[in-house]
């Protein structure tokens, strides 16, 4: 594992920017890093990035940026390879209650936090380079555990989930959340009052995040104390690929032989 900059960024109390890589595809973690983002998302859950993770993992460290690997669910075996290959932090889906919760920590944090599975043969651990004690060390300070609420009880229990030691953030799941309420959109006040009650709950003890699409969602979470902000990639390529065509298209004019092309 390398220095984690989300860690040392949130620490210093500023703003972390990421984006969600949903393609197997290091060119674009390395495109994601020159942008100038904190961290890239690696997505497991909605996206390929499980097929090439150790990969898009090295190519994240090459970029100078974080790589948070989001898994599709709680299985030791999703967790386990993404955090030995030196990811910079788990980012877990659908945490309801504090009992989950405590199983997670478990995984993810070594004695005398938790009980994650050891092994010094590991590229986190520098290939046995580091003593046990340092790679403990830096595992449990380093290794960011993430848990994604996302329903109506997740809310509930956001505060004692936020109590539990080894939990590093609440990420808030904005899509899923609205499902959960019954509405149909990530903004709609149903939402943004849970996310309030979120952050009310959790009273600072650790940093909270969601999702941000626009300058008026980073202004508006921001506000209310969120830290952390994770964005697209592939709806923003669509959108640029789409807006350069149109661009391109202008410059036919009516009575070109390459209309319709």
């Amino acid at each position: 594992m390398l220095p984690n900059r989300i860690r040392q960024k949130l620490n210093n109390n500023e703003i972390v920017f990421g984006a969600a890589l949903q393609l197997d595809s290091p060119w674009l973690v390395e495109m994601c890093g020159m942008a100038g983002f904190d961290y890239v998302m690696l997505d497991g859950e909605h996206g390929f990035a499980s097929y090439n993770m150790p990969n898009l993992i090295l190519a994240a460290n090459a970029a100078g940026i974080s790589p948070i690997v989001r898994v599709p669910n709680h299985d030791r075996g999703f967790i386990l390879p993404a955090m030995d290959a030196g990811a910079g932090g788990i980012h877990i889906p659908m945490v309801n209650d504090p009992e989950q919760a405590r199983a997670l920590v478990k995984e993810v944090k070594y004695e005398p936090i938790g009980n994650r599975g050891f092994s010094m043969a590991t590229r986190a651990s520098g290939y046995g380079s580091l003593s046990r004690e340092a790679h403990v060390e830096a595992a449990n300070r380093d290794m960011l555990l993430m848990l994604t609420l996302e329903t109506v009880e997740a809310i509930r229990h956001a505060g004692e989930i936020a109590d539990i030691p080894g939990v590093d953030m609440i990420f808030i799941g904005r899509d899923d959340l609205a499902e959960s309420f019954g509405v149909k959109d990530r903004n709609a006040p149903e939402v943004r009052e849970a996310i309030r009650q979120v952050l009310e709950q959790v009273g600072g003890k650790v940093p909270v995040g969601t999702t941000a699409f626009s300058t008026e969602d980073v202004r508006l979470w921001t506000g209310l104390g969120v830290r952390f902000l994770l964005t697209g990639t592939t709806r923003t390529i669509r959108i640029a690929l789409e807006n350069v065509y149109g661009e391109l298209r202008k410059g036919l004019s009516s009575s070109s032989r390459l209309e319709g092309v």
